[in-house]
């Protein structure tokens, strides 16, 4: 298992500079020159792990600026080079340096259709939100009226392993995430498995999952179906309200993601002042991340060496990232604050998604959205942007309580996403597996207001 603390380690410059210039083959000999060297363990750890950044950020920047050009067009009237560079200096389209040419990430595209407003009118195909805008808007009202609004959820999930990744004979472990103990989850019931499972996690383990082990057939599938309920009842916030004895939990450290580096520890006290009510604190840093970092889809985490600190530096980053940021600033001015995510699920589509908890007494555990705050603070929706500090909507499947915790039992090779779980782990006796080695099974079978 790669040492994923020694992140926190520098690169030796030579090697840098090749992995900056996107020269990987270079970059890995150096490394190997590295490792026969008389250097620290930690180094050598690190120096191991920077071979796994650099494959997997060969597997997320695929496409040539031509090819980039190209897709845009296609999408998007009246796009030219002109506008693909204003959109790349910006930040709207994420590109490394491969052998010293632009390669811009696979979602690229995704990400400018998602958070470049002003050119919804020029494209080709438009996505019809309403419906969808319109249940989450009225959902949030009501809420905030009536107090309180639960769902009952029931989906099936799961992944199959694609024809090239399936080793006939082999012996499989794959863990697929599974509703977790959490405040707004109730009456938790795992219906059926396909194939049987081997082990069950308990319901308040902080990444909890249905865990097989099989020999391969040949483009096996695994899936797992369960329901669940999810109450939500609004917590009306009031500064005056707060206590003046806080809690001291959960506001440590959890390297390498949550550092209290310099810049961010500066960053938190430009951001909070003088303020020492800790709930106005808390709303400081949301405001600060909801207003200034941008949405944007991203590497894969593992490919990161301080998550935080990056959307920090960038002020660009997708759910998870702002997510971390918001809970590392509030440990830094010593507000408990936490993980959660999970799967976003409505009537209309299932997609991953991560958010955090921050605890400020009397009220207890609060919800932080920072994406979904972030886009409406971006429509102007004031109303909903001030309900996703302290609120959520209860269409939440909760799977992990905790970033970067052990899956039970623990993998043997590096997780395809290190840190959390949301749609399913897999590898072999002798290798690991990559989300690209298998396809993602999401089936809505019910979703109705209770």
């Amino acid at each position: 298992m790669e040492n994923i603390e020694s992140l926190i380690v520098n690169l030796p410059e030579d090697v840098e500079k090749y992995v900056y210039y996107g020269d990987f083959q270079k970059a890995e000999k150096f490394i190997d020159v590295y490792l026969e060297r008389n250097v620290g363990q930690i180094l050598k750890d690190r120096l191991l792990y920077e071979k796994e950044i650099i494959k997997r950020l060969k597997k997320d920047y695929i496409y040539s600026y031509d090819e980039a050009l190209e897709m845009a067009k296609k999408a998007i009237k009246d796009f030219d080079e002109k506008e693909l560079e204003w959109m790349k200096d910006k930040g709207y389209a994420d590109w490394i340096y491969i052998d010293g040419k632009i390669k811009f990430h696979k979602n690229f595209l995704e990400t400018i259709l998602k958070t470049c407003l002003e050119i919804e009118s020029r494209l080709y195909e438009k996505d019809e939100k309403n419906e969808k805008a319109n249940l989450l808007q009225n959902t949030v009202e009501d809420i905030i009226e009536k107090g309180e609004k639960s769902y009952f959820i029931h989906i099936k999930t799961g992944i199959k392993l694609k024809k090239y990744s399936s080793e006939i004979g082999e012996t499989i472990k794959v863990y697929l995430p599974i509703p977790k103990e959490a405040q707004q989850i109730k009456s938790i019931k795992i219906l059926s498995t396909s194939p049987n499972i081997k082990l069950i996690s308990p319901e308040d383990y902080p990444q909890r999952t249905v865990y097989f082990e099989e020999k391969v057939k040949g483009e096996d599938a695994f899936t797992v179906e369960y329901s669940y309920e999810n109450h939500i009842k609004y917590n009306k916030l009031n500064y005056n309200n707060v206590s003046s004895i806080q809690p001291d939990f959960c506001t440590e450290e959890k390297l390498p993601h949550i550092a209290f580096t310099p810049y961010l520890i500066k960053l938190t006290q430009e951001v909070t002042g003088n303020e020492t009510n800790p709930l106005k604190k808390a709303r400081k840093i949301y405001d600060y991340i909801t207003q200034n970092v941008r949405y944007s889809f991203m590497r894969e985490y593992a490919a990161f060496t301080n998550i935080p600190e990056y959307a920090a530096l960038n002020l660009k980053g997708d759910c998870g990232v702002q997510a971390l940021l918001f809970i590392t600033m509030c440990r830094i001015a010593k507000i408990p604050a936490r993980w959660q995510s999970g799967l976003y699920v409505t009537p209309f589509s299932i997609g991953c998604h991560d958010w955090a908890e921050f605890y400020i007494a009397p009220y207890g555990w609060l919800f932080a959205d920072l994406s979904f705050g972030g886009s409406a603070y971006r429509e102007g929706n004031i109303k909903r942007w001030n309900y996703y500090f302290g609120n959520l909507d209860p269409f939440r499947m909760v799977a992990n309580s905790d970033f970067q915790y052990e899956l039970l039992p623990e993998k043997k090779f590096l997780r395809n996403d290190p840190y959390d779980n949301q749609v399913g782990e897999a590898e072999y006796l002798h290798k690991g597996l990559y989300n690209d080695d298998f396809e993602l099974i999401k089936e809505i079978i019910d979703v109705h207001e209770i």
